[in-house]
């Protein structure tokens, strides 16, 4: 048996508890950014309690998506698996037992995670420095544009705020005066800086077993995006901007996304001497070029290249590929990847049976375990759905309790409405879950 089949079969049989079992997790956050922190954690084995303000909680879920069609048995699509493994509960902050609420739910909590408009939560006795007071060892994250203080920390963004403010706009497109400037789609200004989070997090999960306490951490969209890009070092020690290079990579001898002669699309790479030679072999032009360091010679070996690739069919480039051994692919669309067996055998593409909304397709976790497996195992629920579950499960609170919580408004429930809503059918007396008699998973 090979060395990489031995470590397939420890991934697929791991049977550990998950990495971060036990940790638990307070999020009072909308949008993207800030709940994708705790979807994170809870993929990674965390228990999370999303609070919302009823009735409409995040805004997020009544976002329309390509004129009202991204929406799945009455949810948002991408909120479904955004919010995947968490509780529901909703509580109105602005009263003062929903307040309680909160800080008895924060004291019980390893790390509390926001990304209200900087100052929000302070002005309820909700901030970090009043939660403190309550649970030293709590780890407390907010997350914004341009982070919690300062002369811009007021302002408000989003996705393309931050890869506008961040500078990486401006790297994208061409040098043609025409196709400049685009906005790199599916939000990356709030998933790459949700993952950083996560990181941070869990340092200081490990910083608090040396040193008993927890801390405050502050993410910003803006800053985070400037991270992975290094455009602004260059022009420090140069004085001059990177050209903006479309699909070329400049850091490779030659790469593109190019058409083909049957109308697909495949992306090229030559990142070593040998792919490059390799390739030259067959495109007419490329000889000669390989270590041309002119700025020029980067578009007329993407020119060579183009021309050569559209005289072919994807096939045939993709058997050139495999036989000179050169990186080519092509370009999929979303019903490829979605029936690709390879993610499928991985786990990319994850069919789920949801107890509430049927088989669901969604991502799966990004990382394989050998012992501690990470898992989806529920997706989003409407506003308050797990009231009652957490209300007396975690906090001990009688029936009678949380009865007299609801009549007075303290806590509450979806308003219907397109987005924050319960399957069609659903029936709350058939459902033990949500009157609290038993968790999504186990007893």
């Amino acid at each position: 048996m090979s060395y990489f089949r031995i470590i397939e079969d420890l991934i697929k049989n791991a049977r550990g508890p998950p990495p971060l079992e036990g940790v638990k997790v307070v999020e009072f956050s909308h949008y993207i950014l800030g709940p994708n922190i705790p979807r994170l954690l809870a993929q990674l084995g965390a228990e999370v309690i999303k609070i919302e303000p009823p009735p409409r909680g995040d805004r997020w879920k009544y976002a329309s998506m390509w004129g009202g069609k991204g929406f799945y048995k009455g949810m948002r699509i991408d909120y479904l698996y955004l919010n995947s493994n968490k509780y529901f509960v909703g509580i109105d902050f602005r009263k003062e037992e929903g307040r309680k609420l909160v800080v008895e739910l924060a004291k019980r909590a390893d790390v509390f995670v926001e990304n209200m408009e900087p100052g929000t939560l302070d002005r309820y006795g909700l901030g970090y420095l009043q939660l403190r007071e309550v649970n030293p060892r709590l780890i407390y994250v907010s997350a914004s544009g341009y982070g919690n203080w300062g002369p811009l920390s007021r302002l408000p963004s989003y996705d393309i705020i931050g890869q506008a403010e961040s500078g990486v706009i401006d790297t994208t497109g061409w040098e043609d005066g025409v196709n400049e400037a685009y906005r790199l789609p599916d939000y990356p200004g709030d998933w790459l800086p949700s993952t950083m989070a996560v990181s941070a997090i869990i340092a200081a999960l490990i910083y608090r077993e040396r040193a008993g306490r927890g801390q405050y951490i502050d993410l910003s969209q803006a800053a985070s995006m400037q991270r992975f890009m290094y455009h602004f070092t260059y022009m420090s020690l140069t004085g001059s901007r990177l050209k903006r290079s479309g699909f070329i990579d400049p850091s490779a001898y030659v790469s593109g996304v190019f058409k083909t002669a049957d109308g697909r699309f495949a992306a090229i790479a030559a990142m070593t001497e040998r792919q490059y030679d390799a390739l030259a072999e067959a495109v007419p032009g490329l000889r000669g070029m390989r270590d041309a360091r002119d700025p020029d010679s980067l578009w007329r070996k993407y020119e060579a290249v183009r021309a050569w690739a559209s005289g072919r069919t994807l096939g045939e480039l993709l058997e050139f590929g495999k036989r000179a051994g050169v990186p080519v692919q092509p370009v999929l669309n979303d019903k490829e990847v979605l029936d690709d067996p390879w993610r499928a055998e991985r786990g990319s593409v994850l069919r789920i049976r949801d107890r509430l909304y049927g088989e669901i397709v969604v991502p799966g976790p990004i990382v394989k375990m050998s012992e501690t497996p990470l898992a989806v195992r529920w997706v989003a629920r409407p506003v308050g759905y797990h009231n009652k579950l957490v209300l007396a499960r975690k906090l001990g609170l009688p029936a009678a309790e949380v009865e007299r919580l609801e009549r007075e408004g303290v806590v509450g429930y979806w308003d219907g409405q397109l987005g924050n809503m319960p399957p069609p059918g659903w029936n709350a007396e058939d459902d033990p879950v949500f009157r609290g008699e038993r968790d999504e998973v186990g007893p």
